[in-house]
């Protein structure tokens, strides 16, 4: 068995469909897809494969993660820059619904 931290985990099975949210909330905003994928850094080819999973539709049905997501879209949407702390907190809050460990933070 691999040995992976809790961050790398959390690289593959929850950021990207945090930043797939994060896509469609500029895209919501107006924003070209094009513009919101580069923004974000994900493909839109991945924003197109993450979309229409469920687990789209699981952390959005979480007020709490949805407000912040709306904050980081709202703080993206502004070209404000984000604290990588900011969006370590979401993802934490994230990994729980998935049953993963919270972050240490």
């Amino acid at each position: 068995m691999k040995w992976q931290t809790e961050c790398e985990k959390a690289y593959s099975l929850v950021v990207p469909y945090l930043r797939t949210i994060l896509i469609k909330k500029l895209i919501d905003r107006g924003v070209p897809i094009r513009r919101a994928s580069k923004i974000v850094g994900l493909s839109i080819t991945s924003y197109e494969k993450h979309i229409k999973d469920d687990k789209i539709k699981k952390i959005l049905m979480n007020e709490d993660i949805n407000d912040m997501l709306d904050a980081l879209a709202s703080r993206l949407y502004s070209g404000d820059k984000i604290e990588p702390t900011t969006f370590c907190l979401v993802c934490s809050a994230t990994r729980k619904i998935f049953d993963l460990s919270p972050c240490i933070f």
